[in-house]
């Protein structure tokens, strides 16, 4: 708890903790007021979509809603990969990381700082985006019995260990890098750009689909499969696949490993 206490004081007085976090939770507030008019639309333009008017469209329906939200949502953890970026890139530019090792906190305090920042930013937002959804579901969703909401709540968790991941990998490119500005601007070229581009080649240019499934965006970013196949009668994965989170945790411990690497073995002024 001190070391989380510490990170907390650090960014409780920065501009950019409260922005981003704000930007987070107004896109997670915003999923209700979305699905109420996406819905209302519907309802305007009459039974268009498969035959069902807008309230008898299973997208919010409590057996797909919580996978059907957190693949959306999953889209918004870029804002907690920035919170990280930026808070380590400025210990690193202003001397703060020297200045704690100075006071007597080890690097691998240091690390273990962020890593509790990480968890404790995770579980508020995983919280957060839980109520949400289950408003939207209990708003929109035809069936509310106890046993049709929890039917899928795996995907909280989920989404939880994907936060956390999704941070550390930010906090080692961070420490590649060691520049803010550059930071952000290569994760969102790489997070929106690189990797899914180079990821459809492998699958359907190079027959490397099964090598795509490890590149580090995609291996965090698959605990949550693309739901909306089901919606067009194809196969789609709607349960949260074991070899997935293995997988996915496996690339957690990678990235604390190789964080925990270059804040010992490099000098990082």
């Amino acid at each position: 708890m001190r070391l989380l206490r510490i990170e907390f004081f650090k960014l409780k007085n920065t501009k950019y903790f409260w922005v981003l976090s704000a930007l987070f939770a107004l896109m997670l507030l915003a999923i209700p007021y979305t699905a109420d008019k996406f819905v209302s639309l519907i309802n305007e333009g009459g039974e268009t979509i498969a035959g069902m008017e807008g309230l008898s469209l299973p997208f919010f329906d409590f057996v797909d809603i919580w996978q059907n939200l957190y693949w959306i949502i999953k889209f918004f953890s870029i804002f907690l990969g920035f919170i990280m970026v930026i808070s380590v890139t400025n210990d690193i530019g202003y001397g703060m990381m020297k200045q704690n090792v100075i006071d007597g906190m080890s690097r691998r305090e240091y690390l273990h700082s962020k890593v509790l920042m990480a968890v404790a930013l995770s579980l508020t937002f995983t919280l957060i985006s839980a109520l949400v959804i289950l408003f939207v579901g209990y708003r929109f969703s035809p069936v509310t019995e106890i046993e049709f909401v929890f039917e899928h709540i795996e995907f909280v968790p989920a989404y939880f260990v994907h936060l956390i991941a999704f941070q550390l990998f930010c906090m080692a490119v961070a420490l590649l890098i060691k520049r803010s500005g550059i930071t952000i601007a290569f994760l969102l070229f790489y997070v929106y750009m690189i990797e899914p581009i180079l990821a459809q080649l492998m699958l359907y240019n190079w027959n490397m689909g099964a090598i795509a499934e490890f590149l580090p965006v995609n291996a965090i970013n698959n605990i949550i499969r693309f739901p909306f196949y089901k919606y067009g009668l194809m196969e789609t994965q709607t349960t949260v696949d074991p070899m997935d989170l293995t997988i996915l945790i496996g690339f957690g411990i990678g990235f604390y490993l190789l964080n925990r690497h270059l804040l010992t073995r490099r000098d990082l002024t």
